[in-house]
């Protein structure tokens, strides 16, 4: 039968093991988090600093955070009912803050792609605007009518999105609303001849579509190529006081 003092001495070894692989773990995410800056630089080809070092100490944050729980695990009487307790309490967090975590990797998308950056004239979803600021958990549209929309990264990632920015200047879509009148080929006319108001201020010839039709109203698509993006407003403003000018009743949305 063995004696106290080796009993003892087993347990001390077999627990000096235990602290032994915790210290491990620990050492790993500790070097893990030393070069993870130079690493995330190579990997994510994003432009914005405050981006990259918010995500670099998330990243960090998460790596200690499983180091510790693991180097508890290690050094636990009970490390059975440690890793279902910690198994428990990460479901719960990762549901918690699922939304969190999915808006933070779509920003990582948003912002790795290069679909688009501040100062850009953006179409996401059927608005337009220009984007005014790229902030930690959204884009902010400012709109042609100085409205300010905010759109959340897990959005974007998951819609349709136009850069209308180009070497040549900026495409500004409009819908154009003509009473029904007239017949389809004379509200084609009116939008068309409005549209010549502006011409010398566009590139090339406007792209004018009849997309649909209602009860009441022909519905057509306009397409306006600015070269000065200082003057959309001001071309915007002459196509609709024009427009206008040939029939009140005539609608405009951009």
């Amino acid at each position: 039968m063995p004696s106290w003092a080796e009993v003892l001495a087993g347990w001390v070894g077999a627990y000096l093991v235990r602290v032994l692989q915790a210290a491990i773990v620990i050492l790993v995410a500790y070097i893990v988090t030393r070069y993870v800056d130079r690493a995330v630089s190579l990997i994510v080809k994003a432009e914005e600093h405050e981006f990259l070092e918010r995500f670099i100490m998330f990243f960090k944050a998460v790596v200690y955070a499983i180091a510790i729980l693991m180097a508890i695990s290690f050094v636990s009487t009970e490390p059975q009912v440690f890793v279902a307790l910690l198994l428990t309490v990460g479901i719960g967090v990762i549901v918690m803050f699922s939304d969190v975590l999915r808006n933070l990797g779509s920003e990582l998308y948003v912002r790795n792609v290069r679909a688009f950056r501040e100062g850009d004239w953006v179409e996401i979803d059927g608005i337009q605007g220009r984007v005014s600021k790229m902030g930690s958990l959204g884009v902010v549209l400012e709109t042609l009518r100085r409205e300010k929309v905010y759109i959340p990264y897990a959005r974007i990632s998951h819609s349709t999105v136009v850069n209308r920015m180009s070497t040549y200047g900026l495409s500004v879509r409009l819908t154009v609303m003509i009473p029904k009148t007239y017949d389809a080929s004379k509200a084609r006319e009116i939008v068309i001849s409005s549209l010549e108001v502006v011409r010398e201020d566009l590139v090339v010839e406007p792209s004018v579509v009849l997309r649909s039709a209602t009860e009441s109203h022909y519905v057509f698509d306009a397409v306006l190529d600015v070269m000065n993006v200082g003057k959309v407003e001001r071309v915007l403003d002459r196509v609709i006081l024009e427009l206008k000018s040939r029939d009140p009743n005539v609608d405009v949305t951009f």
